[in-house]
């Protein structure tokens, strides 16, 4: 069975879900995968709470978290910032002495796009040094530095596994953070990242050499195109790719990849792109962060596509 066929969650062509990516609700359903995947895509839109739209809903997130058996969660956000923009992301714990559980979830906020700070972190491209080697985007190196001083303070308490994820400018500064934790936390560390845009060059993608990487590209989206190659940026890692239909595979064939793009691109203007309410092309739909959670969250996903049970 394809994760499509058994999946519950449709594929989604809405604007709502492209850009209010929480506004559906309906977080970590009992019908859903508890592979560590499945928890870390849900976890990066549940992060998308995060926003002036909902009010910074951090009594809903922590509802969530303790409901699927965390015990606490910590917020860390820019500070000084008008109207709370800037960076957003929160850490969920869970000590469970009795079934000797123990697991951190760091979470991503993704791009808001009512934030101009947010815009302003995706649109600074120019490459700057990074702490442990070569070179980075600098917008998504600034937004994480909002608030690496927190986030340092916290982790530096966390002795179980840690689980590091997000969704677009999340997913890139969940990369960078992995970069900074990588030689802490060494075994310890899984980083789960969805719709990722190249954070860096090659000599940073080898400051994550033996760190266990998860990077999801949904067949289209274009965010994981950019910024473009011609720049020195490199991807971490081979892909988990999601094919058209939902299924997902591990590095691919790039002639495979161009194939199930162009087919369905060419299906999405003829099924959804000329709707109202939806969005107008593949390109972008395919970044919806629902998306991720519908192909990794699917019931029968292969073991090595969906990572560790959770």
């Amino acid at each position: 069975m394809s994760p499509n066929e058994a999946s519950s969650i449709p594929y989604s062509p809405s604007k709502a879900d492209l850009y209010l990516p929480a506004q559906r609700g309906n977080f970590f359903p009992p019908d859903q995968s508890t592979s560590e995947a499945a928890v870390c895509a849900e976890m990066s839109r549940l992060a998308s709470r995060l926003d002036p739209y909902f009010g910074f809903d951090t009594n809903k997130i922590e509802k969530v978290i303790l409901r699927i058996g965390f015990t606490m969660v910590k917020f860390f956000e820019s500070k000084g910032t008008p109207n709370g923009s800037g960076t957003h992301c929160f850490l969920a714990q869970q000590e469970d002495t009795l079934n000797k559980r123990h697991l951190a979830v760091l979470a991503f906020r993704g791009t808001d796009s009512g934030d101009p700070s947010d815009l302003v972190d995706d649109a600074d491209l120019i490459p700057k040094t990074w702490e442990r080697g070569g070179e980075v985007h600098s917008g998504f190196a600034e937004a994480l530095a909002h608030v690496r001083p927190d986030l340092d303070a916290a982790l530096q308490n966390v002795s179980s596994r840690i689980l590091i994820t997000g969704h677009s400018l999340g997913a890139a500064m969940a990369t960078l953070m992995a970069s900074v934790l990588g030689p802490s936390a060494g075994s310890r560390l899984s980083l789960y990242t969805f719709g990722s845009p190249r954070v860096g060059n090659a000599a940073f993608v080898d400051t994550l050499k033996g760190i266990d990487n998860h990077r999801y590209v949904d067949c289209c989206d274009l965010v994981t195109r950019v910024p473009p190659e011609t720049f020195g940026y490199q991807h971490v890692g081979d892909p988990f790719y999601i094919d058209s239909k939902g299924n997902v595979s591990f590095n691919p064939e790039d002639a495979f990849i161009a194939r199930d793009r162009i087919g369905a691109a060419e299906e999405y203007l003829l099924n959804f792109g000329w709707r109202t309410g939806n969005v107008a092309v593949r390109e972008l739909a395919d970044h919806a962060p629902i998306n991720y959670v519908r192909a990794v969250a699917a019931v029968g996903q292969q073991t090595a596509a969906a990572g560790k049970m959770f």
